[in-house]
């Protein structure tokens, strides 16, 4: 009996510590799976945070190119403008030599009668008619204003006395000088 005392004592005390030794298990179980749902959520929330820094990041530079986009365009923009302005003041140029040239003959006309074989008389102004109608067709292909009497001009018919070429010139001169002075097409915005 003292035995199976001993048996049933040493039994009771091996399950009580079978029972503690399940307990800490479980103990230590929860608190690793307490730990892991942790981890994951910081985990979770630190990748959050990075695919939210990224967010920004992608905002920035898209804001940055955009931008850059529309200096480009501005740019672009004030070059067109600023070749437009150019080739008007090409136009104004060969009007100025047309203008010279007809006077020239208009006040001492060529000495020799010099003819082409169609018999007209040889003069320098289809030449310069033909540097107008060039760089009128320039300024019409940059999108500058349209120089109505310009164009006129450099249509002239060949033998068309110098003094009306002087006269026209001298109306394309004007128009263009209006145009400068009001035409949106050719102002030029101030630098930021």
């Amino acid at each position: 009996m003292i035995l199976a005392d001993l048996w049933s004592a040493d039994g009771g005390i091996g399950a009580v510590v079978a029972a503690l030794a399940a307990l800490t298990t479980i103990w230590y179980a929860r608190a690793t799976v307490r730990e892991a749902r942790a981890a994951r959520q910081e985990a979770s929330d630190a990748h959050r945070e990075e695919l939210a820094e990224q967010r920004r990041a992608l905002e920035a530079s898209t804001a940055a190119h955009q931008e850059q986009m529309r200096e480009r365009q501005r740019a672009f923009a004030t070059e067109i403008k600023l070749q437009r302005i150019v080739q008007l003041e090409r136009v104004a140029v060969v009007l100025t030599d047309l203008a010279d040239t007809a006077r020239a003959e208009a006040i001492d006309p060529p000495g020799r009668p010099v003819t082409d074989q169609a018999g007209r008389r040889m003069t320098r102004i289809p030449a310069v008619l033909g540097r107008l109608r060039t760089a009128v067709a320039l300024l019409d292909a940059l999108g500058g204003p349209e120089l109505p009497a310009a164009g006129q001009l450099a249509r002239q018919a060949g033998g068309t006395p110098p003094e009306r070429t002087l006269s026209s010139a001298l109306d394309a001169v004007r128009e263009i000088e209006s145009l400068a002075l009001n035409e949106e097409r050719l102002r030029l915005e101030r630098p930021h």
